[in-house]
C-alpha cells in the first residue's frame, strides 16, 4: 500500500493586514502539515500549487520552506508539487519551488503536463503534474488533460495533480474546466485554487480539493467555523484511493459577525462562549459588520475592552444592501478573468499587465505594446 499527504494553498509569505503574527500563521499551519508527515510515515507529499503567497517570496519565506525541506529529506520524504496562480512567474524566471530540487523537492508540469514514476518498495504509482493554466494558457487546457489521460492509461496506482476551477466548486465565470473535462484514466485528482475543502469519492477517480491550511480571506469563514482547515492522507491499493481528512490545529480561529448597533456586544459574547474551545493559543480575530445608525467612537472604544481578540477595523453601513455572494473574489486576477471570461487570451494579457504594472509601470507598458501590436509612443 501506498499513502501520501495531499496538501495545497498553503500562501507562504503571506502578510494579511501587514502583520507579523499573521504571517507566523502561514508557517505554523505549514510545520503542523509537515509533522502530520512525519509522524504518519508518508512515502511522498503532495502539494496542489500556490506554494508561496507570490512568484518572488521574500527570503525569509524561502528560508522557513528551506527549512521544512531539511526535515522532509532527513525523513526521507520527497514532495511533488505544482506551481499555482500566485506562484507561477509573472515573468520570464525560475519558480521559486524549483531552487529546492536538491532537497527532494519536484516541480512538475511548468509547461503542461509533466509525468514521474515513484517506487514506494515493490509499488510504483505515476505521479502527473498540471501548473496551473489560467489566462492565455487556459485554451491549452483540456488538451493538457487528454494528455494526461493518456499517460496514465494502464497505470495501477497514478495521482494527477491540478491546481485549476472547476464548475461546481467556484462561481461559473471563474472556472477553468467543467467536471466532465476531467481526466479518469487516475486513481486520485489531487485539486488545488478553491480554499475551501472538498471530496468526492463516489467513484473512480476520487477528487478532492485539500483547501488552504490557513485563512486567506473572510470569505473562508463559513466554510472554516463548519470544516476547519485540514490536509488529507490518501492510501492507494491496488489502483483503489481511500481519504483521511487530518485537521489542523494551529490555524488562527476567525470569525464574523454581522449584527446591528443594540445586539453587537451580545453576539460577540456568545460567539465566544460557543467558540473559546477553538481558540487554542492564538487570539482569534474577529470580523464586525454593524448595520444601522451607530456612534462608532463609541463601539471602537467597546472592542478595545476585549483583551483576548483581535478585531479587525469594524464596518459601518448605514442599511443593509443585498449583494450576491461570490466565493472566490480574493485578488484582482479573479475579477479580470470574470469579466473577460469570453476571451481567457485578453484576460490573460490583462491580468499579466496588472501585476507587471504594480511594480514595474514601464516594463508593463513595453509588454502591453507587444501584445497589442503598437509600435514606441
Amino acid at each position: 500500500m501506498i499513502r501520501f499527504l495531499h496538501m495545497s494553498d498553503t500562501h507562504l509569505g503571506s502578510r494579511i493586514y501587514m502583520s507579523d503574527d499573521r504571517e507566523q500563521d502561514f508557517y505554523d499551519s505549514f510545520d503542523e502539515a509537515m509533522d502530520i508527515a512525519i509522524s504518519e510515515k508518508v512515502d511522498f507529499i503532495v502539494h496542489s500549487g500556490d506554494l508561496f503567497d507570490t512568484w518572488s517570496p521574500s527570503n525569509y519565506a524561502l528560508s522557513k520552506f528551506r527549512d521544512s525541506a531539511l526535515r522532509m529529506r532527513e525523513a526521507g520524504i520527497p514532495m511533488f508539487l505544482i506551481m499555482g496562480d500566485h506562484d507561477r512567474p509573472k515573468r520570464t524566471d525560475y519558480p521559486a519551488a524549483e531552487i529546492f530540487n536538491f532537497l527532494g523537492i519536484r516541480l512538475l508540469g511548468k509547461d503542461g503536463v509533466e509525468s514521474v514514476t515513484h517506487e514506494v518498495g515493490n509499488d510504483r504509482v505515476l505521479i502527473a503534474g498540471i501548473s496551473n493554466m489560467k489566462g492565455f494558457r487556459r485554451n491549452a487546457l483540456l488538451e493538457e488533460y487528454r494528455r494526461a489521460d493518456e499517460i496514465s492509461e494502464g497505470s495501477t496506482n497514478s495521482v494527477l495533480i491540478s491546481h485549476q476551477a472547476i464548475t461546481g466548486y467556484l462561481y461559473d465565470e471563474a472556472c477553468e474546466a467543467r467536471p466532465e473535462d476531467l481526466p479518469v484514466n487516475f486513481s486520485y485528482l489531487a485539486f488545488g485554487h478553491v480554499h475551501d475543502w472538498a471530496l468526492k469519492q463516489d467513484r473512480r477517480p476520487v477528487f478532492s480539493y485539500a483547501g488552504s491550511t490557513e485563512l486567506k480571506s473572510t470569505r473562508e469563514i463559513p466554510a472554516f467555523i463548519k470544516n476547519g482547515k485540514s490536509v488529507n492522507l490518501v492510501s492507494l491499493e491496488n489502483g483503489i484511493a481511500t481519504v483521511e481528512r487530518r485537521k489542523l490545529k494551529s490555524v488562527r480561529f476567525q470569525y464574523a459577525i454581522e449584527s446591528n448597533p443594540a445586539d453587537y456586544q451580545a453576539e460577540i459574547d456568545k460567539a465566544i462562549e460557543k467558540y473559546s474551545s477553538r481558540f487554542g493559543n492564538k487570539k482569534p480575530v474577529f470580523t464586525l459588520r454593524i448595520v444601522g445608525n451607530a456612534d462608532k467612537e463609541r463601539i471602537r472604544s467597546t472592542l478595545k475592552s476585549y483583551d483576548n481578540i483581535i478585531f479587525r477595523p469594524p464596518e459601518f453601513i448605514s442599511e443593509k444592501v443585498e449583494v450576491e455572494s461570490r466565493p472566490g473574489m480574493e485578488n484582482i486576477a479573479d475579477y479580470i478573468n470574470a469579466y473577460f471570461s469570453s476571451d481567457p487570451e485578453l484576460a490573460g494579457i490583462a491580468a499579466r499587465y496588472y501585476s507587471m504594472a504594480r511594480s514595474d509601470r514601464e516594463a508593463a507598458m513595453k509588454f502591453l505594446m507587444e501584445k497589442l501590436g503598437v509600435g514606441d509612443l
